[in-house]
């Protein structure tokens, strides 16, 4: 398992949330890039400022989630 940190520094409404839903889905997803991990997931910490962030990042990672159950919203994210 590979250890990386990745911090975005950016102001307000630029897009921070986004870019942190985006990665943490693709590395959910994707694991490490070598080998397939199921549990991936569990080895990924997201840290945001605020709970209104933290809650918001939550709601779209699980919206996401939902839509590629239904066989949607693969376009959302181009990884």
């Amino acid at each position: 398992m590979k250890k990386n940190l990745q911090i975005y520094r950016s102001s307000a409404g630029s897009g921070k949330t986004y870019t942190l839903v985006r990665n943490y889905i693709r590395i959910a997803l994707m694991g490490d890039g070598k080998d397939f991990f199921p549990r991936y997931f569990r080895h990924i910490l997201a840290i945001t400022f605020t709970n209104k962030a933290a809650s918001e990042m939550k709601e779209r990672v699980l919206s996401f989630i939902q839509d590629l159950s239904k066989g949607e919203g693969k376009a959302k994210f181009i990884f």
